[in-house]
């Protein structure tokens, strides 16, 4: 068996570790935060001992002209970079403050040259996180002069996403050194979710006694015909005196009460019950018919107060998502806000009903977005009979999934469970109302805008032209 020989310890690397570490500190004294110079090349800087030592040995003015040329030449690349590195500064500016999925981005980009040498090359990176959107560029730039370009990019999906930072790169003409400008600031974009316009339904109103659907009294709280004993705690003003006086007990007549205008969205965000993927799934087409209903209930003109609840996951972990009920159609931007980020999770509808009994109260309207018709249909409609008998009337959006993600063998049994578990929810009182992912709603939050496109020409030219769009 043949030993091997232990390869000598290489100290060429080692060693000139500390020397670089020590021009890098050189390089970058009194420097401001984020400001730094790097050199690219180092080598050629290494030979000027070895050329001395030949100098010293053998002189000849060859020797000391390499050595003059090359420390001028390293010489003038680092007052370039130097008087460079602090000259340079990029501004963004965003179009636009609230972006729905389906809107169009637009940044401006504009870098400052504040200094008396030219930038030969500059090369902007952008860490944004955003699908789609990449507003990186290499530019050049004279003395004292500014450059800008637009960057757009289409927001396809909603959700809570990153512009910015950013970092500059530039260097010398001879490319030994390199300018490193990093921008520390960033941006959270949130792009909330689609609003469309739902097809007809009725919603039921929550009364504070009985289950029954009444219209809403101008004054105040009517009196019922119905009248039962008299209880601690009634107002002598209820005392119907004629049952009082053939009965010989006191009788309070029932009172009517105002019915109430609240009503709570509960979305379904179980994982196990969503199907499909992106915009025709069966989760984002639920949050656009959750964003669409509290549109639609906040700038109605009965004044309803929508609340939302859900439960599922978010870019930080897990999301539990409570917002009270609200009128005014400001309090629609607070529901699309929590709407944006959500995701599904591990909590099943039933679970979240049962966890938020305390919260609906007594005469509010339950309105249930989920895609849940199998099996697990049956403990969330338990939930809901609970919530009856406490008053709380309630309501069903089922969620059907996407033609092309149903198999062809399986169409006619998903059709028979819709139809099953509609007539159970029937026969409960809950009305319900079954809407397919995937179906086009129209945009119910639109606007109209006028950009610039460029089009090309036959013969190879470029022209701008104006054009007008609905933005939805």
């Amino acid at each position: 068996m043949t030993r091997q020989r232990p390869s000598a310890p290489t100290h060429s690397a080692p060693s000139r570790a500390p020397l670089r570490a020590a021009i890098v500190r050189f390089l970058n004294r009194e420097l401001p935060p984020g400001h730094r110079i790097q050199p690219r090349l180092l080598w050629p800087l290494y030979l000027c001992p070895w050329l001395l030592l030949v100098h010293l040995l053998n002189p000849s003015p060859v020797w000391v002209l390499l050595i003059v040329t090359l420390l001028g030449v390293y010489a003038a690349a680092w007052f370039w970079v130097r008087r460079q590195v602090g000259s340079i500064r990029l501004e963004r500016r965003r179009r636009g403050s609230m972006l729905v999925a389906g809107d169009s981005l637009q940044e401006e980009f504009i870098v400052h040259n504040e200094g008396v040498l030219p930038l030969i090359w500059l090369e902007m990176e952008d860490d944004s996180y955003l699908p789609g959107y990449n507003p990186s560029q290499v530019i050049s730039c004279g003395a004292n002069q500014k450059y800008s370009w637009r960057a757009e990019a289409t927001c396809e999906q909603r959700g809570v996403f990153r512009l910015g930072p950013h970092k500059l790169t530039a260097g010398d003409p001879f490319g030994l050194f390199r300018i490193e400008v990093q921008g520390r600031e960033s941006e959270a974009l949130l792009v909330y979710p689609r609003v469309a316009q739902l097809p007809s339904m009725e919603l039921p109103r929550g009364a504070l006694v009985g289950r029954d659907r009444r219209r809403r009294p101008l004054a105040g709280d009517d009196r019922s015909p119905v009248v039962r004993g008299y209880r601690p705690g009634d107002s002598l003003r209820h005392i119907h005196w004629p049952s009082t006086a053939h009965r010989g007990d006191l009788m309070v007549s029932e009172v009517e009460a105002e019915p109430s205008g609240d009503l709570w969205i509960v979305l379904d965000l179980n994982a196990a019950t969503h199907r499909g993927s992106g915009a025709t799934s069966t989760l984002e087409y639920a949050i656009v018919l959750a964003a669409s209903l509290t549109a639609e209930l906040l700038s109605g003109g009965d004044r309803r107060a929508v609340g939302l609840l859900a439960a599922g996951s978010g870019p930080l972990g897990p999301l539990s998502v409570t917002v009270p009920p609200l009128p005014g159609k400001g309090h629609l931007w607070q529901i699309l806000a929590a709407l944006a980020p959500a995701q599904t999770g591990d909590t099943p509808l039933d679970t979240l009903l049962r966890q938020n009994r305390q919260m609906v109260g007594r005469g509010q309207t339950v309105v249930v977005i989920t895609p849940d018709m199998a099996a697990t249909s049956a403990a969330w409609m338990a939930e809901l009979l609970h919530l009856r008998r406490a008053g709380v009337v309630s309501s069903a959006m089922l969620v059907t999934p996407a033609a092309e993600d149903v198999a062809e063998d399986m169409a006619e049994g998903e059709a028979r469970i819709q139809e099953v578990l509609g007539e159970m929810l029937t026969r409960h009182e809950i009305s319900a109302q079954f809407l397919q992912a995937g179906t086009p709603l129209r945009a119910s939050l639109t606007y109209r805008r006028r950009r610039t496109v460029l089009r090309t020409t036959p013969t190879g030219g470029v022209i701008s032209q104006e054009v007008e769009e609905e933005v939805g």
